[in-house]
């Protein structure tokens, strides 16, 4: 396995060192049904990832990274499918189908499960080959990277927080805007719907000089 930046598992401290870097102030409980979502993927999910929801819920980084919430349909959509874990994950597996995987993995494209995008096109994900979920490196197709796969041996909300802290050797994404970010922006989907229909721009805070527009 390639293992880029090194560092332990997933540690149960995460979740909390990640909230004292980004504030869960603008986030919103996403009130999953993880009975559900274990019945519709097959799987348990890490425990990061589920307070992760508990706290912020799906949603933005500074308009740089999104973090999916898990549907409990599993079928790729008919589309392309970006902006949904379903989706995101079809695509994953089909990269690693087409591409091959990580060098390295003894493993098939059905071991991985996106969990992020990135403004860069990134996918992040888990690699879901030990049983036991907390246990799940995080793998990233970095579109712009060589090689384009990359395994980070730490769970979700600490891949979150080394990015922030500059806590690999290098970016782990395409596009450096959350690099060293101090002060990361969270914000909740339903948030940033509010905001676009209210004619501001949620990431700005300013009027959007394009609401209620319409072009043909």
């Amino acid at each position: 396995m390639h293992s880029a930046g090194g560092g332990k598992p997933y540690e149960g401290t995460a979740p909390t060192a990640l909230t004292m870097v980004m504030s869960p102030q603008e986030g919103a409980d996403e009130q999953v049904d993880w009975d559900a979502m274990r019945r519709a993927w097959g799987v348990d999910f890490p425990s990061d990832y589920i307070a992760f929801m508990g706290t912020y819920g799906a949603g933005g980084i500074d308009d740089a990274l999104s973090v999916l919430a898990p549907e409990t349909n599993t079928q790729p959509p008919d589309g392309p499918g970006f902006g949904s874990m379903t989706g995101e994950t079809a695509i994953m597996r089909q990269i690693w189908e087409s591409e091959g995987g990580p060098d390295g993995v003894v493993a098939g494209p059905n071991h991985v499960l996106a969990w992020g995008v990135s403004c860069g096109a990134d996918i992040l994900g888990w690699l879901t080959i030990d049983e036991n979920p907390n246990k799940w490196p995080v793998i990233v197709w970095e579109r712009h990277g060589w090689p384009h796969w990359k395994v980070y041996d730490c769970g979700m909300t600490e891949f979150l927080r080394r990015l922030f802290t500059k806590g690999f050797d290098e970016c782990p994404l395409s596009d450096a805007s959350l690099w060293g970010k101090l002060t990361p922006h969270f914000l909740h989907w339903r948030e940033e719907q509010r905001r676009w229909e209210s004619g501001i721009d949620p990431h700005t805070g300013e009027p959007n000089p394009c609401f209620g527009m319409e072009f043909d």
